[in-house]
């Protein structure tokens, strides 16, 4: 059984994980099959919806990878949690003043 994703970032051990920009779970699910610990879905730059996202999600989930979602804005950042995301990436932050 693989260790918890968030467990993982604290071991000084790699992990392999790559952007995935097609509407489809198949990518995700053959990643998951060879063994990647993660993938972030790139929602700012390739033509994902939410019901998209969602399902690669799911996807991530049954391979027990990790899946992170690039948001497009940062009103997107809560609803990627609450569709299952491990985690999210907001696209250009350039410091903790402009997060808030």
């Amino acid at each position: 059984m693989r260790a918890g994703f968030r467990a993982r970032l604290r071991v000084p051990e790699p992990i392999l994980g790559t952007f995935l920009k097609i509407p489809s779970t198949r990518p995700a699910e053959i990643l998951g099959s060879l063994g990647f610990d993660f993938v972030v879905i790139d929602e700012e730059h390739a033509p994902l919806n939410p019901e998209t996202t969602d399902a690669i999600l799911l996807a991530c989930r049954v391979h027990r990878m990790a899946g992170l979602v690039r948001v497009r804005q940062p009103g997107d950042i809560l609803r990627a949690p609450g569709s299952g995301a491990d985690g999210v990436l907001v696209p250009h932050v350039t410091s903790a003043a402009v997060a808030h």
